[in-house]
């Protein structure tokens, strides 16, 4: 009697050097992977917080801008100097209060209650807030605001926004000139 090996094949097993080789080749491809990690993907993440710090920061210094350019934004056209900026005060130096003269009776003099117009900007949890005391109205001027501050710089107002986003702080300062 013959024996026929044609129809049990045993199959061939990976052999212990194989599976070493293999083994160290992938520990190597994730050493090269971690390191290039280490080297290309944090500062690209940490170049995408400053990129979100800088536009939060453009945000907040815009809705500054508008309101220390000399008339209230959302103020009336028609009335010669209806709601014109006319003084500001900083209580604490932590809040920035800015008053604009009355639309209907304006008298050039800062008097901070009504029919003036006083804005409010406060740095409420991690949000800048910009609040209008005469209409109620309070929006979020920009967020991840660490601190304000606000200081005179000879007559003139210097303001200090400082924001923390992801590990990465940076303050911003402007200078307004007395109106």
């Amino acid at each position: 009697m013959t024996k026929r090996y044609g129809r049990h094949r045993h199959r061939r097993a990976f052999s212990m050097v194989e599976v070493t080789i293999s083994t160290g080749l992938v520990v190597l491809l994730s050493m090269l992977l971690s390191n290039a990690w280490i080297g290309l993907g944090r500062p690209l993440l940490q170049n995408a917080a400053r990129c979100h710090i800088a536009q939060e920061a453009d945000l907040a210094l815009a809705c500054l801008s508008l309101d220390l350019g000399g008339c209230l934004p959302e103020g009336t056209a028609g009335v010669k100097l209806a709601n014109q900026f006319v003084g500001w005060t900083y209580p604490d130096n932590v809040e920035l209060m800015l008053c604009f003269d009355s639309a209907t009776d304006p008298n050039l003099v800062a008097d901070w209650t009504l029919p003036d117009t006083v804005v409010v900007y406060a740095v409420v949890g991690d949000t800048l807030v910009r609040s209008n005391q005469a209409t109620g109205v309070e929006y979020v001027a920009a967020q991840n605001v660490s601190g304000l501050t606000v200081e005179d710089q000879s007559g003139d107002l210097r303001i200090m926004l400082s924001f923390f986003y992801r590990g990465i702080s940076q303050t911003y300062t402007m200078i307004a000139k007395r109106p």
